[in-house]
């Protein structure tokens, strides 16, 4: 083989990479106060971003804080919106509309129970954690089918972002709590039929 042939040899054969620009959505009351909750009625206080990565397409689950930003982005990009099921926020069953304090002082047998394992264990009513990741890890899998070699704009919640990058870097679903994922913002994984790479987590492109 010549030298010139070796030199234009892939490394690796050509695979189709779908692109995922994880949107946190923008900031609202209800996230100020601190309040666990999977879809109230909450305004946006504040969401700017700016498709600056050409993104096929716009993708937003049904919650209207999410809706709200995708609007935005919208209104920037041109493209409408598709609703997307099955990515909603994580479920915290009867602690919905309350804060950790809140639990803390009225319901402390419960949130001691809780707080021993705050991965594995579950709030009343609702969903552990590691359920959480397991419904994210299936759901998304769907998702990269469905929008493969394109380039996906998400707009979702920061639970559902870091159980994404949990299972995109391989990582112990306890490591969930330690990602920060901030009000509107970015974080990117690209993925193919062999791996994720992560590109950037918590860009903040209105800073």
């Amino acid at each position: 083989m010549s030298a010139d042939a070796k030199k234009s040899e892939p490394l690796h054969p050509e695979e189709a990479i779908t692109s995922l620009l994880l949107i946190r959505h923008g900031h609202t009351e209800a996230t100020e106060a601190g309040l666990l909750y999977t879809d109230p009625e909450a305004k946006l206080t504040s969401a700017k971003w700016l498709p600056k990565h050409n993104p096929h397409v716009l993708i937003a689950n049904t919650a209207k804080r999410v809706q709200a930003t995708a609007d935005i982005i919208s209104g920037a990009s041109g493209m409408a919106p598709i609703i997307c099921q099955g990515f909603d926020e994580w479920r915290v069953g009867e602690w919905e509309g309350r804060t950790y304090l809140d639990i803390k002082k009225n319901d402390p047998e419960i949130y001691e129970a809780w707080s021993k394992d705050p991965i594995t264990n579950r709030p009343p009513g609702g969903e552990s954690i590691e359920d959480l990741c397991d419904r994210i890890r299936d759901n998304l899998l769907s998702l990269i089918k469905t929008y493969e070699g394109q380039t996906v704009a998400f707009v979702t919640h920061a639970g559902i972002i870091r159980a994404i990058l949990v299972n995109a870097l391989g990582m112990s679903v306890h490591n969930f709590w330690r990602l920060s994922i901030p009000t509107g913002s970015v974080s990117r994984v690209d993925y193919s039929a062999n791996f994720a790479t992560v590109h950037f987590v918590s860009m903040r492109p209105d800073l």
